[in-house]
């Protein structure tokens, strides 16, 4: 059985040194400002942190 999605799931493009963001919920859509975000990796780092601090489910997709 798979793994349900997050309100928020990540695929980070090393090589072009940014993360995609895509929201999966009204929670995750209202936090990220719209149905997905693209930030750089260091920027992603903290965005994550800031999401979970708020109680949102913030997953790796790959």
């Amino acid at each position: 059985m798979p793994e349900p999605h997050g309100d928020i799931d990540y695929t980070v493009h090393v090589n072009q040194g940014e993360t995609t963001f895509r929201a999966n919920t009204p929670q995750g859509e209202e936090f990220l400002g719209g149905p997905g975000l693209t930030l750089s990796n260091e920027e992603a780092h903290t965005f994550i942190q800031d999401a979970r601090a708020k109680g949102l489910t913030v997953k790796p997709f790959f």
